[in-house]
């Protein structure tokens, strides 16, 4: 079984992994910055020029480097504000350049929502699918951004687990 590293990405963003031979499966939700620190962070713009979750994201996903046959993040395609659109620019290169040699694949949420709901959902309609068609990844501790990485997880296991490992190239 190939090792997927599911991402949700955010300033709380949901993770999902495999271990080796599929054993030691688990889901979190990790914060890059409290609330505070983000608004502090705004004040003093750090937003704009060192962002502290875009380094902290990225050393976490270097963690990774070695274990992920295979990264896979929901590919939102919207944002409410410029703002969230730059920060979500900036996981997504977190993640490419943490990952230069592995198959990273953007999942848009449309597939994601079609693949656990058979179509549109809201955040207590994925936890509910997955608590009816997959008992045994679900817990009542997971919230919506770790609900969302193990449906990522499932859907590239589904799509994407007999996919060739070749380096990734430009």
């Amino acid at each position: 079984m190939k090792r997927i590293l599911a991402l949700d990405l955010g300033t709380h963003t949901g993770v999902a992994f495999n271990s080796a031979n599929g054993v030691g499966f688990w889901a979190e939700t990790k914060a890059w910055a409290t609330d505070e620190e983000v608004t502090r962070n705004g004040k003093s713009r750090l937003d704009r020029r060192c962002d502290p979750r875009i380094t902290r994201f990225f050393d976490y996903l270097k963690t990774f480097e070695a274990e992920a046959d295979i990264v896979v993040f929901e590919d939102v395609l919207f944002a409410s504000s410029r703002m969230q659109a730059h920060l979500w620019a900036s996981f997504r290169t977190a993640v490419w350049l943490a990952f230069p040699d592995t198959l990273i694949e953007c999942v848009p949420t449309g597939t994601l929502k079609k693949f656990a709901c058979n179509g549109g959902a809201t955040k207590d309609k994925m936890s509910l699918a997955l608590k009816r068609k997959f008992p045994m990844y679900w817990k009542a501790k997971y919230d919506d951004n770790a609900i969302d990485a193990i449906w990522l997880w499932l859907w590239a296991d589904k799509n994407l687990s007999r996919t060739p490992l070749t380096k990734q190239t430009p």
